[in-house]
């Protein structure tokens, strides 16, 4: 059984052991860092930049699902001849990132169930930054059941 902190450990976990992937950040969309600001007194961003954004999570009697959109972005860079290429090229590359994340959890000793139906949406974005990557919406289901024999009640 995981905890959600555990969860998203495990997330930055395999983020930052990844050899290409530069970068972990976690929270709402406000808080995706750019070259020209810092987190929580952090760095500056560098990239290839992974990003995980909770989203509605659900409880049934038995389980929790929970829901992430993990976004993996890098620079787009400018270079000579077609741009959208690059844009292309990078999509491809932060959709292995990915997989290769998704591999790395799944592949665990004490494995979470990752729900291997993932969607995956590419995208060009502007922040300060000028973006392309892949966000992947990914679902992980705990087994928690509900025990009034462990709550703090007198």
């Amino acid at each position: 059984m995981y905890t959600y902190k555990q969860i998203v450990d495990l997330f930055k976990s395999a983020a930052l052991n990844h050899l290409m992937i530069q970068d972990f950040g976690y929270g709402q969309l406000s808080d995706i860092k750019t070259r020209n600001e810092s987190q929580d007194g952090d760095q500056e961003v560098d990239y290839p930049y992974a990003f995980l954004n909770p989203t509605t999570h659900q409880r049934q009697q038995s389980t929790i699902t929970y829901q992430f959109n993990l976004i993996m972005m890098d620079m787009a860079r400018d270079e000579e001849g077609d741009k959208y290429d690059n844009f292309l090229t990078i999509q491809s590359e932060c959709q292995q990132y990915i997989d290769d994340m998704v591999s790395e959890l799944w592949n665990t000793s004490t494995k979470p169930d990752i729900q291997l139906t993932m969607t995956y949406t590419p995208f060009v974005e502007r922040f300060q930054d000028e973006l392309a990557g892949m966000t992947a919406s990914i679902s992980i289901v705990v087994p928690v059941t509900i025990n009034n024999c462990i709550a703090p009640y007198n």
